[in-house]
């Protein structure tokens, strides 16, 4: 038996103001192809279905079509709430889908649910939970953090040995070298740390959370990671499906590079290099790209390189001004200074360099417009 393991979806994310559900499509599109071509019977999706909880109509009309269309593939789909979904809605879907065999994990009522894939494998779906939830169920016993939580919960299932038994959850487990974007650091912070121990008597735990692909010290405890880069930290993350190949009690494992409709990519040079068709001929100019300009002065920028890269996620400077932004400085602010030597100052400080005759003669007519207005 096949089974995929997906995770973080996020759809309905925006970058930098820049829908990805075009993106978004494209891979899950990337997803049928890629359970028809293997033959996956099922498939295990690790919370984040959405990016937010009110999730908008796109998304919404995105997902219910990838829906439709695992259930076209006689497929079965297990399903749990990422911290960004509203577990509420998706609680209230998964009684209108199982019959679709559709599984979608309800409210947590102090016991995790349990489906058989088959009679060889059975799944534990596991919504991201929060202390104070788990407390109302366990009021005798003290819970003061997130491994307390979750080890509780996962103490009490029981499983059958004789069986493969696959954990489908969404929460921080720790390990020193993982690997995670700058989103997940503010938002994890450390506060929901779990231990990977936690899951040793599962044969395989398909976590969800972290976007970057990777195991959390053992083999079976794995992030499958996001299905787009979702931040510039992830742009040189590679993504990939990670399929399972279960096979007489074992499990190997197989992963499939995610194909990007528009790549991530960063950029760092002079505005007239990126202008240049020398350059822009050799890459796809439609990509989301990050510029970092190393100009002192570049009037105009964001406007220029817009006219041939239409997806411009971020534009920042890189030259003397910026690299001293953060030290302090201060400005004499003098009486016996003239208005115009006032400013000839400040654009030095700002620009790293005095100005040209030609700029001083514009300033001075712009000096005294605003004289005679005053």
């Amino acid at each position: 038996m096949k089974i995929l393991h997906l995770a973080d979806l996020h759809l309905g994310k925006k970058l930098n103001d820049f829908s990805l559900i075009l993106d978004q499509r494209y891979v899950l599109k990337q997803v049928l192809e890629l359970i028809s071509a293997k033959n996956i019977s099922s498939v295990l999706i690790s919370g984040d279905i959405f990016d937010r909880a009110v999730a908008p109509s796109d998304a919404l009309e995105l997902f219910g079509e990838f829906l439709y269309k695992l259930n076209s593939l006689k497929v079965k789909c297990y399903i749990i709430a990422g911290n960004h979904d509203n577990i509420e809605r998706l609680s209230y879907l998964s009684n209108l889908v199982e019959n679709s065999n559709i599984f979608i994990s309800k409210n947590f009522s102090g016991k995790v649910q349990k489906y058989s894939v088959s009679q060889e494998i059975d799944v534990y779906l596991m919504p991201y939970l929060y202390p104070q939830i788990v407390r109302k169920y366990y009021p005798d016993i003290k819970i003061s953090d997130y491994n307390d939580a979750i080890s509780k919960v996962v103490d009490d299932i029981r499983v059958d040995t004789s069986k493969v038994n696959i954990m489908v959850a969404h929460q921080f487990v720790s390990s020193c070298d993982l690997i995670y974007s700058d989103s997940e650091q503010k938002s994890v912070g450390g506060v929901d740390v779990i231990s990977p121990e936690i899951f040793r008597k599962f044969d395989y735990t398909a976590l969800g959370h972290l976007h970057c692909p990777q195991k959390v010290v053992y083999d079976n405890i794995r992030y499958s990671g996001s299905i787009l880069k979702y931040s510039l930290s992830e742009i040189n993350q590679k993504k990939f499906f990670t399929i399972l190949n279960i096979s007489n009690g074992k499990i190997d494992f197989e992963y499939c590079e995610i194909n990007f409709l528009h790549e991530l990519r960063e950029y760092r040079g002079y505005l007239n290099d990126f202008l240049d068709e020398k350059f822009y001929s050799k890459i796809k100019v439609d990509d989301f790209i990050h510029f970092i300009l190393l100009d002192e002065n570049a009037l105009d920028a964001k406007k220029k390189l817009s006219a041939i890269y239409p997806n411009i996620i971020f534009l920042e400077f890189d030259n003397s001004f910026t690299r001293n932004i953060d030290s302090a400085f201060e400005l004499e602010v003098s009486p016996d200074k003239i208005l115009f030597e006032h400013f000839s100052d400040f654009y030095e400080m700002q620009c790293g360099e005095k100005m040209s005759k030609d700029k001083e003669n514009i300033v001075v007519e712009l000096v005294d417009k605003i004289k005679e207005q005053d």
